[in-house]
């Protein structure tokens, strides 16, 4: 899932990329954030790109979260497209609203 990282970027690319309902809610919770710079995304490729701010993002808020998205990304590798796992995927996007 993860293709490229280095602090202040990160690539990621998977098929529920390609869903732009997804993607537009994870990219409005994210920009909320002073963190996140830019993201971008390639729904032909399902390839999303953000940029932010490494000062505004330590570690000792991230490694908490580990969990959490380690279990996001089961989710996204079982995603099916169904309504079922459409909505399993925008309640845990949803659970992060605030964190950032």
């Amino acid at each position: 899932m993860i293709t490229s990282f280095f602090p202040g970027r990160v690539r990621l690319r998977a098929p529920i990329f390609k869903e732009t309902d997804l993607v537009e809610k994870a990219r409005a919770i994210l920009s909320k954030s002073d963190a996140v710079k830019n993201i971008e995304t390639n729904p032909v490729t399902g390839s999303v790109l953000i940029e932010y701010n490494p000062a505004k993002v330590p570690m000792e808020k991230l490694l908490p979260m580990q969990d959490f998205f380690a279990r996001l990304a089961t989710e996204a590798q079982r995603f099916d497209g169904k309504a079922e796992s459409r909505e399993k995927i925008s309640e845990m996007l949803s659970s992060l609203e605030g964190l950032f």
